[in-house]
């Protein structure tokens, strides 16, 4: 098969490599920095292998924007979700029995439904694909089906290749993944973490609003803003649609039609800012966002890189600003007790974690040394201080 043809473009060598693993048929963890390029890693080995290659994601509109755009290609991908009528969802059933789809998109929970498990089971999988991987600890709270992918390989009878790719991941982490899915001695590949073109900055602040309007009256730029709840999403929105900017509102309870809208009118600059929870982001390509403006402290270092990494998928120069108060602390603290499971000692574990990776978003938003180093010391990475590229070093050189 000619993949030029698709991919008209030279990887980097880690691409080459986990590739290269995959079509050996050896299970592979790929921990690469938001826009490395992810996708290519499973989608080149799709048109490769001969049997299908199934790609579980955590979020519908993640599954359906790369759906789109290998269907834009030429390449025979298509997804299975709840936003689908029943019509639609046999209709994809079958062209998948019809043999010519390379590529499947699903959720966790779905690999659970009756007639996928029956449809599937007369294919072949030949690559498993766990996409966004850090997204399996969710499985400790709110989505279960997470962490019981094992299960599916047992009800199928066989387990495929299994990729898991990630943009962050600690030691832990990793160790999370290859346990939650079941892997066979997976070779691990990593990128350097360390985003060099986006400045940091943390501002501690008692009145966040005003210091995100002072911010957007001198940004004329491109960019998100996250929020830690809904509720705080919302007040947001409505605040900055009042003053008369061009913001969108997205989040996990809006309706799947309104959230297309907005990710549709963000992506094509009819909004100038995006006021977004967690369920916005992960994977979908949007280029020319300058800066992240972080307004609750997030649960951990892992959700603030994802979410300051959408921004500079172009690779110039960008802003990631966390607004810091002390009612974040008891916002997350709220979060973290929420959490809820049977057993009450895997419950204790789970809550510990959590407490643990929350006090190293609060080590960083303490510190006084470099921010970039402090983000590359956490997934155990060493580099150089940033120099200017953050606040912190910015003030210790001018100095």
């Amino acid at each position: 098969m000619d993949i030029k043809k698709y991919f008209n473009f030279e990887l980097k060598p880690i691409q080459n490599k986990i590739i290269k693993t995959v079509i050996n048929a050896t299970d592979c963890i790929a921990l690469l920095p938001t826009g490395y390029g992810k996708s290519v890693t499973f989608q080149i080995p799709a048109l490769i292998l001969s049997g299908i290659t199934l790609v579980i994601s955590p979020l519908i509109a993640l599954m359906e924007d790369q759906v789109r755009n290998l269907k834009r290609k030429g390449i025979k991908a298509l997804c299975i979700n709840s936003n689908q009528d029943d019509e639609l969802q046999a209709y994809n059933y079958n062209l998948i029995l019809g043999g010519s789809i390379k590529l499947v998109y699903v959720s966790a929970e779905r690999l659970q439904n009756k007639t996928f498990l029956r449809v599937i089971s007369k294919v072949k999988i030949d690559l498993f694909v766990c996409d966004e991987a850090h997204t399996l600890s969710w499985s400790e709270g709110f989505r279960a089906a997470l962490g019981e992918i094992p299960l599916f390989f047992e009800r199928i009878g066989y387990q495929p290749t299994i990729l898991a790719l990630t943009a962050t991941a600690n030691g832990d982490m990793v160790s999370k993944i290859t346990s939650l899915l079941s892997m066979k001695n997976p070779i691990i590949y990593t990128a350097l973490f360390d985003k060099s073109n986006i400045y940091y900055r943390v501002i501690k602040t008692s009145n966040k609003l005003k210091v995100l309007l002072d911010y957007l009256k001198k940004n004329n730029s491109k960019g998100l803003i996250y929020c830690l709840t809904i509720k705080t999403c919302e007040l947001l929105y409505s605040e900055l649609k009042k003053l008369g900017f061009r913001v969108g509102l997205y989040h996990g309870m809006l309706q799947a039609d309104v959230k297309v809208k907005m990710q549709t009118d963000y992506a094509n600059d009819k909004l100038k800012y995006l006021i977004c929870t967690n369920a916005f982001g992960m994977g979908i390509d949007i280029a020319g966002i300058r800066f992240v403006v972080v307004y609750e402290i997030c649960q951990s270092i892992e959700d603030f890189v994802q979410q300051t990494g959408r921004a500079s998928r172009d690779g110039l120069y960008a802003e990631a600003i966390l607004l810091f108060n002390k009612t974040d602390i008891n916002t997350n603290h709220y979060f973290i007790e929420s959490i809820k499971d049977k057993d009450d000692k895997k419950l204790g574990q789970i809550k510990k974690q959590r407490y643990q990776k929350f006090n190293k978003m609060l080590d960083f938003c303490f510190t006084k040394k470099c921010l970039h180093q402090f983000i590359s010391k956490y997934f155990n990475q060493q580099i150089a201080e940033c120099r200017c590229m953050c606040y912190n070093c910015q003030k210790k050189y001018k100095n």
